[in-house]
């Protein structure tokens, strides 16, 4: 656990613990922010939508408009990026294993015990 200067406690949860909370959010498939563990968490379900509106560049130096598919794939995160930083991203669709990533800074460098940093190291 660490203290921060604002006196909010944050905990380092096992990636198994938050890989478990991202997969009940993924279920319910509702957008989600709240806090957990001390840190913000996000939660964006899937977008698909057949016919969206871009504005890009055109050939004169202007912007024109285009219709297009887009896919926005469902998401989550917690922590707070340069101390620990979690994300699951579903980029290859709703029902594939989502893409991980762990941003973890040294445990000389971070304010937390070593008990709870090892936690994530070992998951």
């Amino acid at each position: 656990m660490s203290t921060l200067s604002s006196g909010q406690v944050k905990y380092v949860p096992e990636l198994a613990e938050a890989r478990e909370y991202a997969n009940v959010l993924h279920l319910r498939g509702e957008a989600y922010e709240e806090q957990m563990w001390g840190w913000s968490v996000h939660y964006e379900p899937e977008l698909i939508e057949e016919s969206a509106r871009f504005e890009l560049p055109d050939e004169n130096n202007g912007m024109k408009q285009e219709r297009r598919r887009h896919f926005s794939p469902a998401s989550f995160t917690v922590g707070e990026s340069g101390i620990w930083f979690f994300s699951l991203l579903w980029e290859n669709g709703r029902d594939a294993e989502p893409v991980e990533f762990l941003d973890v800074v040294p445990v000389e460098a971070a304010n937390f015990d070593v008990a709870s940093t090892a936690a994530v190291a070992s998951s």
